[in-house]
């Protein structure tokens, strides 16, 4: 069932990515700014898929952590009541005198006294802290069910690449070609990926991994526990017909081989041409920039969106 990544891939993710990226670069016309040199449709391909991949993947991780984390202090606040909050800050205060004489009392008996104090306030922090655990565990959860209902995590919002740095390619070509990226597109990428998510590349990847504790449990089961550890970090919500996903992903990754050496012959296996490729793209792209003196790190939307 698990199918075996071609050498000149770097992840499932990528394979999938990469595949949908394509399949609406073949939907839309040649953009303008690439009909002279449409072999820059390779590293426009897998920079755009890249993006995704961040996006859903490591952009959301960093999220997801700072809904857990957030609530953190605050629980423990209200949980510990008073009694919490003045351990903490006697705590805190004999750290920093101890501290303070690690520079001026290294090896007096004052310092021992400090250290000795030090660590029976940590011993009652860190005690009360762990009455609470299961509150602070039990108001993450709810923080993270929160906001996963607020929140898509498969698919495309029209605002899904807002957050790339302003000299990416996403960035780039919609300001310099804005009705092609909107109205061709982007429109086309959206409608590929309405229930896409890059971790089911990811589940792939580690598919091989989870089979060999079928043993244990049956390989339905090993997935579903698998892929529950996933759903807060990424808001995804497994692989679905995983059987049906590992059997596509093979022929996903001989059409996009097939593309990619189409386009640009050497690109997956030749770092050469790969590097100079996504050279040529960046320097094209970054000569036609009609905001490039006025952008100064984020992405700035057209005033040709959606027009």
């Amino acid at each position: 069932m698990h199918p075996e990544l071609p050498n000149c891939f770097t992840s499932w993710s990528q394979v999938l990515t990469d595949w949908h990226v394509c399949g609406a670069w073949a939907k839309t016309s040649l953009p303008a700014s690439l009909a002279s040199q449409p072999e820059l449709a390779a590293p426009f391909v897998a920079e755009v898929g890249r993006a995704m991949r961040l996006q859903q993947l490591d952009h959301q991780s960093i999220r997801t952590t700072l809904v857990r984390e957030r609530i953190v202090e605050p629980i423990y606040d209200a949980a510990g009541g008073p009694e919490y909050i003045a351990v903490r800050n006697a705590m805190e205060h004999a750290q920093d005198r101890y501290i303070s004489f690690l520079r001026t009392e290294a090896k007096s008996a004052v310092l021992h006294v400090a250290l000795t104090e030090m660590e029976r306030l940590q011993a009652g922090y860190f005690a009360i802290r762990q009455r609470h655990t299961p509150q602070v565990a039990q108001a993450q959860k709810e923080a993270l069910r929160r906001y996963w209902s607020e929140t898509t995590s498969r698919g495309l919002r029209d605002d899904f690449f807002a957050d790339c740095p302003a000299e990416s390619i996403p960035a780039l070509m919609s300001r310099i070609e804005p009705a092609w990226w909107w109205r061709e597109f982007f429109l086309r990428l959206q409608h590929r990926c309405q229930r896409f998510h890059a971790a089911d590349g990811v589940f792939l990847d580690h598919l091989p991994s989870i089979r060999t504790r079928v043993s244990v449990k049956k390989l339905s089961a090993e997935i579903v526990e698998w892929s529950k550890g996933m759903s807060d970090r990424w808001g995804w919500d497994g692989p679905g017909h995983y059987r049906m996903l590992a059997d596509r992903a093979a022929a996903k990754a001989r059409t996009l081989h097939e593309w990619y050496e189409t386009r640009a012959p050497g690109y997956l296996t030749d770092e050469v041409v790969r590097v100079s490729l996504h050279s040529r793209l960046t320097t094209l792209l970054e000569s036609r920039d009609p905001w490039k003196p006025l952008v100064s790190g984020g992405m700035i939307e057209s005033e040709h969106w959606r027009n």
